[in-house]
């Protein structure tokens, strides 16, 4: 710092320094407040707001006289004690301090400014001021003419890209040394498999009554049972079909006494005899179970339809032995992997004969539904699963339009599960059970046609009515029976939907 002339003596004693770039020279000594007012009173803080961008430093001289002087070495004011020349307003009173210095008079050659050099982009607007003549009103770089059309371009859909021939495409598989190179996570067939389990095992417990158990040990199938399919415990009803309410007045029931119980020849909910007015009885005590009721022997061979009692009956239900489809299953059943014919269902128990096993449930469609969903179908050679509640319509019947059907495909109980034979061991039965008014809704019921012993595949006859019958001809549209049966027929017909096929 020697050399350097003291602020506030000699020549320095009338400078000014305005530094407009908002810098500070690192190698410049600061100088306090309390100094610069001290030996500079005639000094002030300037209001000056620093640019957003460091500019270069530029000293610009009203006279040759103060270029000299700044170029000599003289120390500036720091940033923060930033001065400016200020002239004091004249007071009419005497100043009450007699420190107070005098107003000094400073000429414009002391004065020195430093101000910041112009941008690049001031020095365009300076170049094209200062040369308007050669100004072109199409030149784009001044006047742009494209950025509508850049906009619109930028907001216009996406070009669609060339189709790709999938068939043309091969494909490629990787490897487990792929994927460990990749550090991929491999496939644990074992957990995977325990997921579809837990998945499938969570969908049986909503079942009611006893346990509903799988036997699938292939990953392929059991995936197929636990995403595909939802087990449910009653109809489904879907656009189109509207129930009767169980309380309308178009419901009726016996005239039973809950004390007395059902009389199996005077209830009002037995159907009567073509011929004569005897009642048909369907159920009668199991000779080796006594505390079951099942279906008996002659009624088994009947084609009828069983009406139990409702809640608009008299016996109350609670004791009457007419109240066995609505009791619910009482047998435990399992579905299981047959192989070349898919699942299957067997019971770990053994099944006396006539004894309920559990009903055919599923999607309560309209015949126009089940007509499109047929038609989808049609010619691929896969199962159906609609079944017609057409027990109560004729051949020349107009009200086959009104005509309710059972889609079991994607809902359903376990009995949809049950494969063919032509020598089945069940026997589907349609029953009315809560409400004997609606003749276009009833509930189809599986009874064992014969006694079951435990592990024994149950199946039925998907064409009631065609049984000890062989076909003329086989149908190559038709789906391949493959029940095994010494009298097999060779051939599901018709592959499509099914029903009761015969009227009493």
């Amino acid at each position: 710092m020697a050399g350097r002339v003291p602020l506030g003596s000699g020549a320095n004693q009338n400078r000014v320094f305005i530094d407009l770039t908002g810098e500070t020279d690192p190698g410049d000594s600061e100088v306090p407040n309390n100094l610069a007012q001290s030996k500079l009173p005639f000094v002030t803080a300037l209001a000056y707001h620093p640019p957003t961008v460091p500019l270069k430093r530029k000293s610009v001289d009203v006279s040759e006289d103060a270029s000299d002087t700044s170029s000599s070495g003289i120390p500036r004011l720091p940033r923060r004690a930033r001065l400016s020349h200020a002239h004091p307003s004249p007071s009419p009173f005497p100043s009450p301090s007699p420190h107070t210095p005098s107003p000094v008079n400073i000429k414009p050659s002391q004065i020195s400014v430093v101000i910041p050099s112009p941008t690049s982009k001031q020095k365009r607007e300076i170049a094209i001021a200062q040369n308007v003549s050669n100004v072109n009103g199409m030149d784009i770089n001044i006047f742009p003419t494209t950025d509508e059309q850049e906009r619109v371009q930028k907001a216009a859909y996406p070009t669609t890209k060339a189709r790709v021939d999938r068939r043309s495409v091969p494909l490629s598989f990787k490897s487990s040394s792929d994927l460990k190179k990749f550090n991929l996570p491999l496939l644990d067939k074992t957990n995977h498999l325990a997921k579809l389990r837990h998945t499938l095992d969570e969908k049986l417990k909503r079942i009611n009554g006893p346990s509903v158990i799988t036997a699938v040990e292939s990953p392929t199938r059991l995936a197929k049972l636990a995403d595909n399919f939802e087990f449910i415990n009653g109809y489904q009803y879907r656009a189109g079909v509207e129930r009767i309410p169980d309380a309308s007045d178009f419901n009726i029931g016996c005239a039973c006494t809950e004390t007395d119980g059902c009389d199996r020849f005077e209830c009002d909910c037995l159907s009567k005899e073509e011929d004569s007015e005897d009642r048909i009885v369907p159920y009668e005590i199991c000779e080796r179970n006594p505390k079951l009721i099942v279906a008996n022997k002659s009624f088994l061979k009947r084609k009828a339809i069983i009406y139990e009692c409702n809640s608009r009956c008299g016996c109350g239900g609670r004791r009457c032995w007419n109240h066995v489809v609505q009791k619910g299953r009482t047998v435990r059943l399992e579905i299981f992997d047959t192989g070349s014919r898919g699942f299957g269902l067997r019971s770990p128990d053994l099944i006396h004969r006539g004894q309920f096993i559990d009903l055919y449930l599923g999607e309560v469609i309209t015949k126009a539904e089940a007509d499109e969903r047929e038609n989808l179908t049609d010619g691929s050679h896969t199962q159906s699963y609609l079944f017609s509640l057409d027990w109560y319509v004729k051949d020349d019947d107009d009200e086959e339009q009104n005509m309710k059907v059972i889609d079991g495909r994607k809902f359903g109980s376990a009995t949809r599960f049950m494969n063919h034979s032509c020598n089945p061991n069940c026997k589907i039965i349609p029953v009315c059970t809560t409400n004997h008014a609606d003749e276009y809704l009833y509930n189809l019921a599986f009874f064992a046609y014969r006694d079951i012993s435990p592990g024994t595949e149950l199946t039925f006859d998907y064409n009631q009515g065609e049984e000890n019958t062989t076909p003329r001809k086989i149908d190559p549209e038709a789906v391949q029976c493959l029940c095994g049966e010494p009298k097999c027929r060779g051939q599901l017909w018709p592959n499509k939907r099914k029903g009761q096929a015969s009227k009493p």
